[in-house]
C-alpha cells in the first residue's frame, strides 16, 4: 500500500494588499456556523482554487466586501434588470442578511414577522435544490430555528420530511403574528444554506430565490446599514418633488418634499409654539415614529438620533411629553393631548400613497429601521 501522503508546511511573504483580502475572506467564510477559521486555511483555499484554474466563491465574496456599498448597489442593478446573480453574490448578500436579523436597531420590532417568514420560504427553497445528502445541514437548520424546531434527532439520519413540515410550522405562526419569538438565527441558516446546499447549477439558485428578493434585499440593506452605516444608494432621483400634499391636526401642520437624491424630508410646523422642525434622512424619520408609539410605555428614549421622556403628573403640573435632537439644544414640551395629535398627524402622513412609495423605495436603501 501507498504510504498516506503527508502535508507540507510552506512559508510565505505576502503584500499587505493580499493580507486585507485574506482577512476579508476570513470573515465571509466564518459566517454563519460561526466556525474558527485561520488566515492560513484561507490561503490553501486560495493555492487550491488556482491549481484547478477558478476562484472559490467565498473569496471572490471577500473581495465583494472590499466595497461593500458598491457591490450591493451592483447586485441590485443585476436584480432590477434580471440579471442572474453568481453563488459569490448570493453567499455575499447572506452576510449582510445575517447581520441584519441578529443586530437590534431602534426599532426592536424590526425586522417585521412577514420578512423572517418570506425568509424561511427562501431558505426551503434553496434546500428543494439540493442534489446529495444534507443530513448535517438539515440538523444545523432545525438546531439553529428555534424552541418549536426543537425535538429528538437522530445524529446519522433525519427524515427528509422534517425540515420542511417544521419550517411550514415557524412560517405558520409568523404569518398569524402569533405570540412567538422571531427566529433570529434564520439569516444565518440562510448563509449556510446558500455557501453549503450541493446545488445544480447557478441558473437554478437564481430561479428558486429571485421571487423572494424584494425581503432578502431589505435585510441585506438593513444589516448594511446597521454595520457600515451608508445608504445602498444607487442613482440620483430625476428631481425634487413638491406634490406630496400637507397633513394637518389642530396645531400642528406636516409638510414634506423629496430631494435629487430621493431622500424624503419632512417638515413640522408648530403653529402654537410658532416654532418648526426638520426630520431627515429616513433613518432619522423611522426613529421618530417609532419613539412617538413607545414613549408612552418606556417612559424614556435614548436613540441614535433623539432623547425623549415623560414629566409625571403632579399636583400643580399635568403629565408632559419632550423630545430633542441628541446633537440639539433645543426641548420641544407637549401635553398629553398635543402628545396624541402629533402620533395621529405622523400616522396619517405615512399613510399618503405618495410618502409610501418613497418610504418603500428608502427601505431598499436602507433596509428595514
Amino acid at each position: 500500500m501507498d504510504a498516506k501522503a503527508q502535508q507540507q508546511t510552506l512559508s510565505i511573504r505576502i503584500s499587505d494588499t493580499l493580507r486585507e483580502f485574506l482577512e476579508r475572506a476570513k470573515e465571509m467564510i466564518a459566517s454563519g456556523r460561526g466556525e474558527s477559521v485561520s488566515t492560513s486555511d484561507v490561503a490553501k483555499i486560495l493555492l487550491e482554487s488556482a491549481k484547478d484554474d477558478r476562484l472559490d466563491f467565498r473569496l471572490e465574496a471577500g473581495e465583494l466586501q472590499r466595497s461593500p456599498t458598491q457591490s450591493l448597489c451592483s447586485i441590485r442593478r443585476k436584480w432590477d434588470q434580471r440579471q442572474d446573480l453568481s453563488r459569490a453574490e448570493w453567499f455575499f448578500l447572506s452576510y449582510y442578511i445575517q447581520i441584519g436579523c441578529e443586530e437590534l436597531s431602534e426599532n426592536p420590532e424590526m425586522p417585521t414577522s412577514d420578512s423572517f417568514a418570506d425568509l424561511l420560504e427562501a431558505i426551503l427553497a434553496v434546500r428543494a435544490l439540493r442534489t446529495r445528502g444534507g443530513v448535517r445541514l438539515d440538523h444545523y437548520y432545525l438546531s439553529n430555528l428555534g424552541p418549536d424546531a426543537s425535538r429528538p434527532l437522530n445524529e446519522r439520519q433525519i427524515d427528509p420530511e422534517i425540515v420542511p413540515e417544521v419550517f411550514a410550522k415557524v412560517i405558520g405562526k409568523l404569518r398569524e403574528r402569533s405570540p412567538f419569538s422571531q427566529p433570529t438565527f434564520a439569516g444565518r441558516i440562510f448563509n449556510v444554506a446558500v455557501r453549503d446546499e450541493e446545488l445544480p447549477n447557478i441558473v437554478a439558485l437564481n430561479r428558486a430565490l429571485f421571487p423572494h428578493m424584494s425581503t432578502l434585499f431589505r435585510l441585506a440593506a438593513r444589516g448594511h446599514w446597521i454595520r457600515e452605516r451608508r445608504p445602498v444608494r444607487r442613482s440620483e432621483n430625476e428631481g425634487i418633488s413638491d406634490d406630496i400634499p400637507a397633513v394637518k391636526r389642530k396645531g400642528f401642520r406636516l409638510s414634506s418634499a423629496v430631494g435629487s437624491d430621493g431622500e424624503v424630508l419632512l417638515l413640522l410646523d408648530m403653529e402654537e409654539k410658532d416654532a418648526q422642525y426638520t426630520f431627515g434622512p429616513y433613518p432619522e424619520i423611522r426613529e421618530f415614529v417609532v419613539m412617538l408609539e413607545r414613549l408612552e410605555h418606556c417612559g424614556t428614549w435614548r436613540g441614535t438620533y433623539y432623547h425623549a421622556g415623560t414629566i409625571p403628573e403632579t399636583p400643580d403640573k399635568p403629565k408632559r411629553f419632550y423630545f430633542r435632537s441628541r446633537t440639539g439644544c433645543v426641548t420641544f414640551g407637549f401635553s398629553v393631548e398635543e402628545w396624541q395629535r402629533l402620533k395621529s398627524l405622523f400616522t396619517a402622513a405615512l399613510a399618503t400613497p405618495e410618502l409610501r412609495r418613497f418610504f418603500s423605495e428608502l427601505s431598499l436603501i436602507y433596509g428595514e429601521l
